[in-house]
């Protein structure tokens, strides 16, 4: 067989190759280009994984500070509602005392014993869904009158609550969780002495409150899948635990919550493990004023670190992608270099080019965190405001059932104060629902421009006669589908925040614009692609710097002095935009005024639109 080396151009490297002398193919070797890489190349092929995952590492640890953080808010402001729930409890419990003690001031026993009218009263005093029974003993420790009858006859002169207040006028004292005498079920007695005439100690009064009142609240209060809540004395003395434990408990104290109250005695924070499940958890704890009392509330750490572990991956699937195709890049690079001996000049270019591609991903990565903090501050928020509303609800039904029941007026008015603070509650929810897009909204296929015309004598009373309003209504504006009512209240709002922004007078400009596709980053993206409709208001007043800007369309978030400002307003704007489909931005600087943008996604052309854009203001008045 032979071999034509002229049409073979493998054959003809293969024969010229051993063709040659030894000396020559030892040249040939000397003059090849170097495949391994050189430190200065090796150095940049690890930085491109280094640095991402030194990224990675921050963005993860700054996540976990941030999600640990987010858990501590979580577990004080349930603590705290807890602390309300027994407060408010226990100054029922307060005034219940002081009812019947000035009801008996100067009554015998026998007296007592023959008032019909006060056992009507105690029996009433009964139906109280947190307290189980209302009674009466003297001083030898023999209960005489009750809201049930007949009273068996006990002896409880051996009760807690018995011996502190016969030692000494302690006031109101509440008891161990114990099986009540005169009921047979769990209970803890909260007493004070009555008041003689001679000041002697001559009984008690007794309300024996229901553990599972408060369970019943405890167990309703959060959506958290395997929390715990509890009402503590300060001596460790277990009264109400949520899930319940069975049998009562007296922390020691070397225990982590009797350590923690000794360093802190009004509240904090700390870590525990559950002695009957083993469960290490997150506490928070707030002490009940006026009373020898704490209320906790406790997460599993591992739901913590779950929440953490899933961020984690999050991050993870868009950071080692991103890597790995920037080390791939990075290594072709590298192998460019050595193939083509590229200037030095070239080198810089490339070298530039890569930074610019580390700092878009860093930027990207920020704005991605802050689009997930903005989510993570929604859920809470939402979470939050649908279980105030729950509470509100219950709290609403209860008022309403004692309103009018009262026979005291200052009672009623008492009554009458707390539903006002109630309603006040409600919109304060609906506030905040609104952030969370959980508010319902009655979309509709609107006209932009319209709408705006008919509101243009309401924003003018609104800013007043020192801000002029100038508009720019896009003669082909396509029309909008949102909710009316929320479209309005957005507008209102924008333009009071406008209008405090401007206390000495300035220009209110409102701009209407189609656009296909929004532009900018990750925060204002829109929830669904389509066609968008822009609509822009401008203030010329003193204007915010970028660090506040960045956190205008968080709740509660005002520069305003105290009293002045709830930080909803931008809040309620963010979250209609959201909800509707739409985005919205904001653009401001220092002495350059404020403009924010409102996206909203396009509806379907009706009649009522097209003939509503034919009429009204003309474009580019001024009012």
């Amino acid at each position: 067989m032979t071999i034509d080396t002229n049409h073979s151009p493998l054959a003809a490297r293969v024969f010229g190759w051993f063709g040659r002398s030894s000396r020559d193919r030892a040249d040939a070797v000397r003059e090849r280009p170097r495949r391994r890489l050189t430190w200065p190349l090796r150095g940049l092929l690890a930085a491109s994984l280094a640095v991402p995952l030194l990224l990675l590492a921050v963005s993860a640890w700054q996540n976990y500070r941030l999600v640990q953080y987010q858990a501590e808010e979580r577990v004080r402001i349930e603590a705290g509602e807890l602390r309300e729930h027994a407060l408010d409890t226990f100054k029922t419990y307060a005034i219940t005392l002081a009812w019947i003690d000035a009801r008996t001031r100067g009554l015998s026993w026998d007296r007592i014993e023959r008032d019909e009218e006060l056992h009507r009263f105690l029996s009433d005093l009964n139906t109280l869904p947190q307290i189980d029974e209302v009674w009466m003993a003297d001083a030898a420790g023999h209960p005489r009158v009750s809201g049930r009858s007949p009273v068996p006859p006990l002896d409880i002169s051996d009760r807690d609550c018995f011996v502190a207040e016969k030692e000494q006028d302690v006031g109101i004292f509440v008891g161990r969780e114990q099986i009540g005498a005169l009921i047979h079920a769990p209970e803890f007695d909260i007493c004070q002495r009555r008041t003689p005439a001679d000041k002697s100690f001559d009984g008690i009064i007794v309300v024996s409150a229901r553990p599972a009142y408060f369970s019943e609240f405890y167990r309703t209060v959060s959506q958290d899948k395997r929390f715990t809540a509890s009402l503590v004395r300060s001596d460790g003395s277990m009264l109400v635990r949520y899930p319940a434990l069975p049998a009562p408990r007296v922390l020691s104290r070397d225990s982590p919550f009797m350590q923690a109250i000794a360093a802190e005695p009004e509240g904090g924070l700390f870590w525990g493990r559950g002695e009957t499940d083993g469960t290490a958890r997150f506490f928070a704890y707030q002490r009940v004023e006026g009373y020898p009392l704490y209320v906790t509330y406790g997460i599993p750490r591992q739901d913590v670190l779950v929440s953490w572990l899933a961020n984690l991956v999050n991050y993870s699937l868009f950071a080692v992608p991103a890597s790995l195709a920037l080390f791939g890049m990075t290594l072709l690079a590298t192998r460019q270099i050595q193939r083509h001996a590229i200037t030095s000049w070239r080198w810089q270019t490339t070298a530039r080019r890569l930074r610019r591609e580390m700092n878009r991903r860093a930027q990207a990565e920020a704005e991605l965190r802050q689009a997930q903090k903005m989510e993570a501050l929604g859920q809470l928020t939402g979470g939050v405001a649908h279980d105030f509303n729950n509470l509100l609800t219950v709290l609403q039904g209860s008022l309403e059932m004692l309103s009018g029941r009262q026979r005291s007026e200052q009672l009623q008015a008492r009554v009458d104060a707390a539903l006002r603070t109630v309603e006040r509650g409600e919109r304060l929810t609906e506030q905040l629902l609104a952030f969370a897009r959980r508010q319902p909204l009655a979309r509709a296929t609107i006209d932009l421009n319209a709408q705006l015309r008919r509101m243009t004598e309401l924003l003018a009373r609104t800013v007043g006669s020192g801000i002029a309003i100038h508009t720019d209504l896009a003669a082909d504006l396509w029309p909008v589908d949102a909710d009316a009512t929320q479209l309005e209240l957005a507008v209102i709002n924008l333009a009071i925040n406008a209008r405090d922004a401007m206390p000495g007078g300035g220009e209110l400009s409102i701009r209407t614009f189609n656009r296909a596709a929004p532009p900018g980053g990750a925060l204002e993206q829109p929830t669904k692609v389509g066609d968008f409709v822009g609509l822009e208001i401008s203030d010329t007043g003193h204007g915010m710097p970028p660090e506040v800007a960045a956190r205008a369309f968080e709740p509660f978030f005002t520069t305003k002095e105290a009293g002045k400002g709830t930080g909803l307003g931008l809040s309620m704007v963010y979250g209609f935009a959201r909800q509707s489909g739409g985005s919205a931005s904001i653009r401001s600087g220092v002495g350059r005024g404020t403009t924010v943008t409102l996206r909203l996604p396009r509806g379907a052309p009706t009649r009522e639109a097209s003939e509503a854009g034919a009429t009204g203001l003309p474009q580019g008045a001024s009012t």
